[in-house]
């Protein structure tokens, strides 16, 4: 087996064996009970993601490179540095999503985060970002209070 992408190969294979410990962890809890998901479903659910993506990971840094080696040195600081400020905004924008989520609700608290991160963050056309924000909101309301009987945040729409 020859690694092409050390990087890759090796945060990958950190994070699958965090994968694995909190998938045992989550499945000494109660997954499922006759009413449906119970208290350890949410965390065996995050860990079968976190599993799954460091397989691709792992699977992609032992057939790949990691990129153009004649790449200039400033190029890779502008890179880094638009990462970290998208990353900050991320963060920022989760913050606010989190303060916003009770008072204003769901559905007005997610549409303003969506069309934020979707059009002014991640640059996407207006077609793209009316799709995958309809679509979004469309499935997470009917996973959270069809599949899973929670009740979200109703905030300035009373109707609702």
């Amino acid at each position: 087996m020859l690694v092409k992408n050390k990087k890759d190969f090796f945060s990958g294979s950190f994070l699958l064996l965090l994968g694995f410990y909190l998938a045992i962890r989550s499945l000494q809890l109660s997954v499922w009970s006759r009413f449906g998901p119970d208290e350890g479903f949410i965390p065996l659910l995050t860990a079968v993601i976190i599993i799954c993506t460091c397989l691709i990971i792992i699977i992609r840094s032992l057939s790949r490179t990691r990129g153009h080696e004649g790449e200039k040195t400033l190029d890779k600081q502008k890179t880094q540095i638009g990462s970290v400020f998208k990353v900050s905004l991320y963060v920022l924008l989760i913050m606010l999503y989190g303060l916003l989520l009770e008072k204003v609700g769901f559905l007005i608290t997610s549409i303003l985060f969506l069309f934020i991160m979707l059009k002014y963050v991640e640059k996407q056309s207006w077609r793209m970002t009316t799709f995958v924000g309809i679509a979004s909101i469309i499935t997470s309301y009917l996973l959270f209070v069809y599949f899973l009987g929670v009740l979200l945040p109703r905030g300035l729409i009373k109707w609702w």
